[in-house]
């Protein structure tokens, strides 16, 4: 066991020089303090707490630092690393050490740290939250002042290399000119702390050819502290700039994340990521665009009589722990959102038709009278989400489409939160809520409230008993948040048809409720399923939203039925297949998922990459949008007929519809020989038109084959056909006349 060392004597001598008076016993080196293992040898073995010993430390400021609580108090600090010619010499330990000040400015004995003095601690060693730091530090002595004798490592992290941030925490790590951002600055309100994700210059991602492939690789944090000592901050910068020199900065540990708390950076300007394959407008003539959209924690500026857990300062409600935090600073930082969000509806989303929409307060005490949102006290005023409405209304203030709002309020969590949708009423229309009936076979205990009657509707079950609870569950129901059902008219060219739309928010976190997840899946697949076929053909249904678990997980499983638009995303455009982006990685969160009916109507999936890379962004999600054709499609099946020795035999061409429309469509039709029949010789030449009827998907088209009994080889002819306001899928049809001479 170490002894303690008495005071040292203060010797300052010139920039550089030794002042060490030798005592029996030298002080420790910061790497004997570090350890060659995560937990320093002289902290208590387990837990956050600090040695009851003092140790006596030596080494070179070399950083101060500042942090601040989620109440605003500074939080002081510097990192001390021992200089080369003093170091103990192992490359396994760590040279560098951060040191706590609280909210002092000064250590015990009254010193003030200055960048490059060798100095003397006497410390408690402590492992916080698995960072080792020294504590209750008194000065003992200054050895010399303006050392510049220190190692700085490249942040260059081998990608096998699990240890290499340990070995190097608390010691000056450098982040080289040009290394790749990989993430929006992320700035957190409550303490004004800031982070950014990063690359090595010479990581293989930055070798990619696509500049929108440069991401992942073997990530790199900054963060603020050391600016935040000079009044400063991380300065914003988005996903593929680059950095504009190099930076240094300690390495510190917090929230299970290792960052360098740079002194300094610049970023220079890369590669616009909403330029990486953007949603394109729809025409409206022929095509229909959904969207799915969190629009992260819309809360108004009102505070809702009838909710106590809605507004800073309010008393709480169930499962709701005060201090409220989610309300915008002011009614103006309010509207400003509203304005940015509206202008990404309409700008890079290109005016959706429909928008499935996450994160919404279901407040409603207000009701649009007018061009305008009319508040009073009463509650439930008119069954829309107040903030659903203001950002339609804000949308066509800036001169979009009018949009509406609705959404089932059963479906919102113990916050407010809700899901629900807006949609083009130009477009479309809610159909009567007398015609969205539906009984959802489910294994748990359907909720009192899905029996009531609205559009849309949430659906919730009693969450069975033998669901895997082993990485947690959120509440006794399948749902926190229950999808919200609409059941939409579709306003096509020629028509109009049914489009059954699900918006989805599942239980947070890929890696917890897990078994909540999944069994929110297979409620999902059950609603789907309960949608199914109604009156004689297979409804259009898109399910989507935010489920946080990533495309294909097992989670995911109950939803295999449904085509998931993500790969066809990822098919046509592999760089842009996320929505979110964590600590620098890419993820998929937002899915849309659409059954066979729709999914052959599909045109195009893509993703808006507006927020997730972006330091000022209004949601941390990226919009995803899919354009389908809003025209039905016809197309006209081969036929096959054996000829025959006399007479006539008809030769039936099948004309299908991929839905019914809800008028009749007059089709026409015409023969055209083939290469081996001569001239109309066995067939009555076909001329003419006939109807499908309205709901219906089916006509056939008879020609009639003319029998003999001559020996001749197969004969071939085509039908093509043409029909007004609806698109043509496949128009020419094979014919064949088997010979059976």
């Amino acid at each position: 066991m170490l002894t303690l060392l008495v005071a040292l004597p203060m010797l300052l001598l010139s920039s550089g020089a030794t002042a060490y008076a030798q005592t029996a016993v030298d002080p420790l080196t910061v790497g004997a303090v570090q350890g060659t293992t995560p937990r320093s040898p002289y902290a208590p073995t387990t837990g956050n707490g600090s040695s009851s010993a003092k140790y006596q430390v030596r080494g070179v400021v070399t950083q101060l630092t500042l942090a601040h609580t989620n109440t605003g108090a500074e939080q002081h600090g510097f990192f001390l690393q021992s200089r080369t010619t003093n170091t103990d010499g192992d490359p396994a330990t760590s040279d560098g050490v951060f040191v706590y000040m609280g909210t002092f400015t000064t250590l015990i004995g009254g010193y003030a740290p200055v960048v490059g003095d060798e100095i003397v601690v006497s410390a408690r060693v402590a492992e916080y939250f698995d960072l080792t730091q020294l504590t209750n530090a008194e000065w003992i002595t200054t050895l010399s002042t303006a050392v510049s004798e220190i190692q700085i490592d490249d942040a260059v992290p081998p990608a096998e290399d699990d240890l290499f941030w340990e070995r190097h925490e608390g010691m000056q790590l450098r982040v080289r000119t040009g290394s790749g951002v990989v993430s929006g600055t992320k700035t957190y309100p409550a303490t004004g702390d800031a982070e950014v994700w990063l690359v090595d210059r010479d990581d293989p991602v930055m070798k990619r050819p696509d500049p929108y492939g440069r991401r992942g690789g073997n990530r790199i944090m900054l963060g603020p502290m050391g600016l935040k000592a000079t009044d400063g901050n991380l300065p914003t910068a988005r996903t593929f700039d680059t950095t504009s020199g190099d930076a240094v900065g300690g390495l510190y540990y917090a929230f299970g994340k290792y960052g360098i708390q740079v002194a300094g950076i610049g970023f220079t300007p890369g590669t616009d990521p909403a330029a990486n394959n953007p949603p394109k407008p729809a025409d409206r003539q022929r095509e229909v665009s959904i969207a799915t959209f969190n629009v992260e924690n819309l809360y108004d500026f009102r505070d809702d009589p009838h909710d106590g857990c809605d507004f800073t300062g309010n008393a709480g409600c169930p499962g709701v722990t005060p201090p409220f935090d989610y309300v915008p600073g002011s009614q103006a930082d309010y509207d400003a959102r509203l304005g940015r969000l509206a202008r990404q509806v309409t700008d890079s989303l290109h005016s959706p038709d429909l928008i499935l929409v996450q994160e919404a307060e279901d407040q409603d005490v207000c009701r649009v009278v007018g061009a305008a949102l009319s508040c009073g006290a009463a509650d439930n005023a008119d069954g829309r989400p107040d903030t659903l409405q203001e950002l339609a209304l804000t949308i066509a203030r800036n001169g979009g489409p009018a949009y509406d709002a609705a959404s089932d309020r059963s479906g919102a969590d113990a916050r407010g939160i809700v899901s629900g949708f807006l949609y083009r009423t130009d477009r479309l229309a809610l159909v009567t809520a007398t015609q969205l009936k539906l009984q959802v076979d489910y294994r748990g205990a359907p909720l009192p409230g899905n029996a009531d009657e609205s559009n849309p509707k949430a659906f919730n079950a009693v969450l069975p008993a033998d669901v895997d609870r082993s990485t947690g569950v959120d509440g006794s129901n399948v749902y926190t948040r229950a999808p919200q059902v609409g059941l939409f008219e579709v306003r096509a060219a020629a028509d109009s048809y049914r489009l059954w739309a699900i918006s989805n928010h599942f239980s947070s976190g890929p890696e917890t409720r897990v078994g909540q997840r999944t069994e929110q899946a297979a409620y999902g697949a059950a609603i789907v399923d309960a949608i199914g076929t109604q009156d004689g053909a297979q409804e259009r249904v898109v399910f989507g939203g935010d489920l946080n678990i990533y495309p294909h997980d097992a989670q995911l499983a109950p939803l295999d039925k449904l085509h998931n638009l993500w790969d066809n995303l990822t098919a046509d455009a592999p760089t842009a297949a996320y929505s979110y982006v964590f600590q620098g990685q890419a993820q998929t969160l937002d899915q849309l998922f659409v059954n066979d009916a729709l999914h052959g109507d599909l045109i195009q999936m893509r993703a808006a990459h507006i927020n997730a890379d972006h330091p000022d962004a209004v949601s941390d999600h990226d919009p995803q949008v899919a354009r389908f054709q809003s025209r039905a499609g016809l197309s006209v099946g081969d036929a096959r007929v054996i000829e025959g020795d006399s007479g006539r035999t008809p030769l039936v061409f099948p004309v299908t519809l991929t839905r019914p429309m809800s008028r009749a469509l007059t089709v026409c039709a015409a023969t055209v020989p083939g290469t081996t029949t001569l001239p109309y010789a066995d067939f009555d030449p076909y001329l003419g038109c006939r109807t499908v009827p309205a709901g219906s998907t089916r006509v056939d088209f008879p020609v009639q084959v003319r029998g003999d009994r001559l020996r001749e080889g197969d004969e071939q002819l085509t039908l093509e056909i043409a029909a007004p306001s609806v698109r043509v899928v496949d128009g020419r049809g094979t014919g064949t006349i088997v010979n059976d001479d």
